[in-house]
């Protein structure tokens, strides 16, 4: 057993805790809109807060190039005013589970303690009509670290 998968064993409920809000919020924005914008969460003293981020571009249309880099700032900052024990942040990307591209939900999740995964849930659409596969899950290098000091 490596040293993460060991992490991961000891962390699991936080996992658990992150992936499963914005997994559901994720779905159900598929679901009645087709589409969303990233969101996170947050894990502080043992609860979820979810974290979104509205803007407007020049064109009055928001996009993940316009959210991302507010959502990474509102959770660092969100880390240095309290003690954040996870993070996790939703958004929509290409994913290749099986050497095929499909559209997937991914999940990044960080933990204080070193625990960096993402999750990816494909999906397709046709007519509307959205179909989920099984989630993957894989360690990744960190995105956000918002305990980092800049």
């Amino acid at each position: 057993m490596t040293d993460e998968q060991e992490l991961y064993g000891e962390l699991k409920p936080d996992v658990r805790a992150l992936a499963q809000p914005l997994f559901e919020l994720s779905e159900k924005a598929l679901r009645e809109r087709g589409g969303f914008l990233p969101h996170a969460a947050a894990l502080t003293e043992g609860k979820i807060t979810l974290v979104g981020a509205m803007c407007s571009s020049a064109n009055g249309i928001a996009n993940s190039t316009h959210i991302i880099p507010m959502l990474r700032k509102g959770l660092r900052s969100m880390a240095h005013e309290r003690p954040v024990t996870a993070i996790g942040v939703a958004e929509t990307v290409t994913a290749t589970p099986d050497g095929k591209a499909s559209p997937a939900i991914k999940v990044l999740l960080e933990h204080h303690r070193g625990l960096t995964m993402a999750l990816y849930l494909p999906f397709t659409q046709d007519n509307g009509d959205i179909k989920f596969g099984s989630t993957l899950s894989m360690f990744v290098p960190p995105e956000y670290n918002p305990w980092d000091e800049d």
